[in-house]
């Protein structure tokens, strides 16, 4: 009898101490819900979290400031590189695809998978990602207005600058000038893209500024032998209808060595030099760079020079 008692006994102790537990889960659970849902407060790790969170908000805040600098510094230097340097070297301006592309390669983004695209991380990444491109192809640019400065100082002799013939007005004649005309062959108004120098053929050609010649090519039709000559910051000189070229592609000339002789190849009414100056891909009346009225001896001085071995 006293052994059942003291299991009864036994029962509701661990029936209230169950209930006691339980009791407590319940207030504890009620006082999260007040403190979090009532009070509006937070747990101290979420409190922790949410300060951190702050930090780093805050952090990526200053970030973007210095970041908005950081472009718009980028963003000058491209205007004076495009609008001042590359211009004064005659050098094509960087296109802004090129400039503001991105960085690219497989999963580049990989490690933010799960995250957002427009979230402040993820932004900033993209915008770093764009700066380090652009600061690269801005790096690339002054690289090669380097080696351009460093030509600066030939610069006056590659620029085109004489006549592609002698100044003799008894051994040639202006026969059209640059500018839009009736074209001979087929009747219509069309730009000419140069000057003709009407002559009989054998008239000795010379290079109007140092250069390097790009083509010297036969066309049945059209510029028949021509030869064209790459002077660099922009510039490039064209010397059609020729009778015999006197230099191959790839070779350095000099301003005043003989290049060829004059003649009735291709697309013609009569014998002829046809001269062009092309800038930066466009032709350009070249008149206003050479002085017809130079004394045939003093012209000479220009041609006085060894060529090295020209022939083709």
């Amino acid at each position: 009898m006293a052994r059942s008692r003291t299991i009864k006994l036994s029962h509701h102790r661990f029936v209230r101490a169950v209930g006691v537990v339980f009791f407590a889960i319940l207030l504890f659970l009620m006082y999260l819900w007040l403190y979090v849902h009532v009070f509006n407060l937070s747990l101290p790790k979420t409190a922790l979290l949410r300060n951190e969170n702050a930090a780093w908000r805050s952090r990526m805040e200053q970030l973007s400031v210095r970041l908005n600098a950081c472009e718009r510094a980028l963003g000058d230097l491209q205007m004076r590189d495009d609008g001042i340097y590359r211009s004064v070297f005659g050098m094509d301006t960087i296109p802004s695809g090129v400039r503001h592309s991105g960085l690219g390669g497989p999963n580049r983004y990989e490690e933010f998978e799960g995250i957002e695209k427009g979230s402040p991380l993820m932004k900033t990444t993209v915008r770093l990602d764009g700066l380090e491109k652009m600061a690269y192809v801005q790096s690339k640019s002054y690289d090669e207005i380097e080696k351009m400065s460093d030509l600066a100082g030939d610069r006056a002799a590659h620029i085109p600058a004489i006549s592609p013939i002698s100044t003799d007005t008894r051994t040639y004649s202006l026969s059209s000038p640059f500018g839009y005309r009736s074209d001979p062959l087929e009747g219509f108004q069309k730009l000419h893209s140069g000057m003709d120098f009407a002559c009989k053929p054998g008239n000795p050609v010379y290079a109007t500024g140092d250069g390097t010649v790009e083509t010297a090519s036969n066309e049945f039709f059209g510029y028949g032998n021509c030869i064209v000559i790459d002077h660099g910051f922009g510039y490039k000189t064209r010397y059609a209808h020729l009778e015999a070229m006197e230099v191959y592609e790839g070779m350095p000339v000099r301003r005043g060595q003989r290049i060829g002789t004059t003649g009735n190849s291709g697309r013609t009414t009569g014998p002829h030099l046809h001269y062009e100056i092309i800038y930066q891909d466009q032709p350009i009346n070249p008149y206003g760079f050479m002085d017809l009225s130079l004394p045939p001896e003093e012209y000479a001085k220009f041609t006085n020079i060894t060529t090295g071995g020209a022939g083709r």
